[in-house]
C-alpha cells in the first residue's frame, strides 16, 4: 500500500516535507525549515529514521523546501539528492541563511550526492515512478507526481 507521512508545512508556513512509501522503498519530498521556531519545531518531523529514505527530491530552493538538508545529512542521510540545476545554483545561498551555522560547511551536500533532472523528466526509485513538470514558482521548480502500487501522489 502506498503511505503519505506530512512531516511539516501542513497547517504552518514552513519545515514542508512529505515521505512517500510503498513498503519497499522510502522518499522524500522536501526538507523545509520554519522561520521563526527554535529546537525540534524548526525541522520537519520525520516519521522514520533518516536511514529509511531511499531518496530525497527538493521541489525548489526557498528555507521552507530546502533549508534543513544539512540537518539530514548530519543525521546520517548518504542517499541521492534530486533537484534542477537552478536549485543547485541557488542552494548555497540559502543553506547559508537558513541552516544551523555548526553544521553548514561540514554537512553541506556533495556534489556526488547531487543529481540534477530537468522539469519534465520521468524519475524512479525503488519501484516508485515520480514525474516532474516546472511549476511556475520560481525558476527551475517544480512539481512531483509519485506513482506506486496503482496510486498516485501528485505534491
Amino acid at each position: 500500500m502506498l503511505t503519505v507521512d506530512l512531516q511539516g508545512g501542513f497547517g504552518e508556513k514552513g519545515r514542508t516535507s512529505v515521505a512517500v512509501s510503498d513498503g519497499d522503498t522510502r522518499i522524500m519530498l522536501d526538507a523545509g525549515i520554519k522561520v521563526g521556531a527554535t529546537g525540534d519545531e524548526y525541522y520537519p518531523v520525520l516519521a522514520r529514521p533518516v536511514g529509511d529514505i531511499d531518496a530525497l527530491f527538493i521541489s525548489h530552493a526557498h528555507e521552507d523546501h530546502i533549508g534543513a538538508l544539512c540537518r539530514l545529512i548530519r543525521e546520517g542521510y548518504t542517499g541521492p539528492i534530486y533537484m534542477t540545476a537552478e536549485t543547485r545554483t541557488e542552494m548555497p545561498a540559502t543553506l547559508a541563511q537558513y541552516a544551523d551555522a555548526a553544521e553548514l560547511w561540514e554537512f553541506m551536500p556533495k556534489d556526488a550526492q547531487i543529481r540534477l533532472f530537468e522539469p519534465g523528466e520521468r524519475l524512479s526509485a525503488g519501484a516508485l515512478a515520480i514525474e516532474t513538470g516546472a511549476s511556475g514558482h520560481v525558476v527551475g521548480g517544480v512539481w512531483f507526481s509519485v506513482e506506486g502500487q496503482g496510486r498516485r501522489v501528485v505534491y
